[in-house]
């Protein structure tokens, strides 16, 4: 398990039950007790919990205000920001107004939404937070994609937006992704994937969005292959060896 998942899942069972001691977090997450010390400190240096003499306190965002964002949508929009934003910045310029632009909801693409400037736009997105950022813009024809909400990143998923997507034609597509291993793209739900394959069947030009840290990971759900891109948008700390796999395909921000 990787490190930002295993410290997720700390934080989901810390959110459920409010407060939990070191021992039952440790046989949780089948790891060593001196682990989740240092998952926990890490964890508390970024405001998400504070720790006790025997284990830890949830207090993140929705401790508070459960209308606030999920956590896990939350904690991915405070990872590699800056990478993420010199992304977002390089990929805005990339549409132009009258574009039919479809988005789906990981971070990067949140912090897309909101570098476009220019007007108007068709928006069409299946992430609630991109939708209610367009909601006011009278030079935007907003369509919001319905189906499963699947809370964990805000974004609707299942048969319901995949067949609503069918009917729809896009310019340009903007996604994220959790994962590039050897020539195959991957994210983190198998029904996330299923929409981002029928996002890809109705875009002309199809742009995947990762930072370097993502490069040389799997995850649980293979989305495409290189080849089926267009272009992957990522920041300069990507390695020479994938400047070389990728060639032209590779547009870097800056």
């Amino acid at each position: 398990m990787l490190i930002v998942e295993r410290q997720q899942k700390l934080l989901d069972l810390l959110r459920r039950n409010k407060t939990m001691q070191l021992d039952d977090l440790a046989a949780q997450l089948d790891v060593s007790s001196s682990t989740v010390r240092r998952d926990l400190e890490s964890l508390e240096k970024e405001g998400h919990l504070q720790r006790t003499r025997a284990g830890a306190i949830y207090t993140g965002i929705d401790a508070q205000n459960d209308t606030q964002p999920t956590y896990a949508l939350a904690s991915r929009m405070t990872e590699s920001v800056t990478a993420k934003k010199a992304i977002a910045r390089t990929a805005a310029q990339l549409i132009s107004p009258g574009m039919t632009v479809l988005l789906d909801g990981g971070s990067t693409v949140i912090y897309t939404a909101q570098e476009i400037a220019v007007r108007p736009l068709q928006i069409v997105t299946n992430s609630l937070s991109i939708a209610n950022q367009f909601k006011d813009d009278d030079q935007i024809e907003l369509v919001s994609i319905g189906g499963v909400l699947y809370p964990r990143t805000e974004v609707t998923l299942g048969p319901i937006a995949t067949n609503a997507l069918k009917q729809l034609h896009a310019d340009i597509l903007f996604f994220s992704l959790a994962g590039l291993y050897d020539n195959a793209l991957f994210n983190i739900n198998m029904s996330m994937a299923e929409v981002e394959q029928q996002m890809m069947q109705q875009a002309t030009q199809k742009i995947g969005l990762m930072d370097s840290s993502k490069f040389g990971r799997k995850s649980l759900a293979k989305v495409c292959d290189i080849d089926q891109l267009d272009l992957i948008i990522t920041d300069p700390g990507i390695s020479n060896d994938w400047k070389n796999k990728l060639g032209k395909k590779l547009l870097i921000a800056k």
